[in-house]
C-alpha cells in the first residue's frame, strides 16, 4: 500500500487537497484523480501543485464506516446538542469556518467552552493515510466517499463528540455533521454559494489525549469498512 497526498495553492493560498492510500497498480490513476482535481479546480488558477508518495510500512487500522443518513432538513443545532456539544462551542467553530481564514486542516476545540485545544495554527490538523475501498459504490460519489472516510477517522478516537465541515468550495453549499454514535448527517445549504468560507471542527473533550490523537489522525494507516 502506498500513501498518496495531494496539494495545491495559488500564492500560498490553499485551492485543493486530496489524501488516500492505494495498491502500487492503482498509483498512476490515483495520481491523475488527484493531479485534474488540484489544477482545474472551481476554486481557481493554482501555481503551486505537490503530490507526495509514500510507502506504507505499518499495519493497518480497520475503521467500520460510519452510517450515512441523507435527510434534506437535517438541523445543525439540534444533531450537535444529541451530541453533548454546547451551543458555545457550536458558536465558536463556526466562527472558524466563516471567517477569511483557510484553514488546510482540522481545528480541535472543547466541546464544552469552545476553546481550541490543538497547537497547529493555520495548518490545523490534516487526516492523512486512510483509504475506503469497501465503500466504492457507484451510488457514492469520490466527494462523498471521501467525506465518509475522514468523518469515520476524526470520530472513531474516544473521547471526541463530533465533526462538522464546511468545504471551501466556491460552488458547493452542502456541509456534514458526524458522529460515531449518530452517524454521518449532511447538512444542506450551510453556507452561500460563491464564498471560499469553509473548514472543519472537532469537538472533543477537554481530557482528550491530544498528542495521541493527532498521531491517529495523520500517522496511523487507516482501512474504512463498510
Amino acid at each position: 500500500m502506498y500513501s498518496i497526498k495531494m496539494r495545491a495553492s495559488y500564492q500560498q493560498n490553499h485551492i485543493s487537497g486530496g489524501e488516500t492510500m492505494c495498491e502500487a497498480e492503482n498509483i498512476a490513476a490515483t495520481i491523475q484523480r488527484f493531479f485534474e482535481k488540484g489544477f482545474y479546480h472551481e476554486n481557481g488558477e493554482v501555481d503551486f501543485l505537490n503530490l507526495k508518495i509514500e510507502k506504507i510500512t505499518q499495519p493497518l487500522t480497520h475503521l467500520h464506516s460510519l452510517v450515512r443518513h441523507n435527510e434534506v432538513k437535517t438541523n445543525l443545532e439540534d444533531i450537535v446538542a444529541q451530541s453533548n456539544v454546547s451551543s458555545l462551542a457550536l458558536k465558536k467553530g463556526l466562527s472558524y469556518i466563516f471567517n477569511d481564514v483557510l484553514y488546510t486542516g482540522a481545528i480541535i476545540l472543547s466541546a464544552q467552552s469552545g476553546k481550541r485545544l490543538d497547537t497547529t495554527g493555520q495548518r490545523g490538523v490534516r487526516v492523512t493515510n486512510f483509504s475506503f475501498p469497501s465503500i466504492h459504490s457507484s451510488e457514492l460519489s469520490e466527494r462523498i466517499k471521501d467525506a465518509i472516510s475522514i468523518a469515520t477517522c476524526t470520530t472513531h478516537f474516544k473521547g471526541v463528540y463530533g465533526e462538522l465541515c464546511v468545504s471551501d468550495d466556491v460552488h458547493y453549499t452542502t456541509g456534514y455533521y458526524a458522529t460515531k454514535q449518530l452517524g454521518y448527517h449532511r447538512i444542506f445549504n450551510i453556507k452561500e454559494a460563491g464564498t471560499r468560507h469553509g473548514g472543519r471542527i472537532i469537538f472533543v473533550d477537554d481530557n482528550l489525549n491530544m498528542s495521541d490523537y493527532i498521531h491517529f489522525l495523520e500517522c496511523t494507516p487507516k482501512r474504512i469498512l463498510a
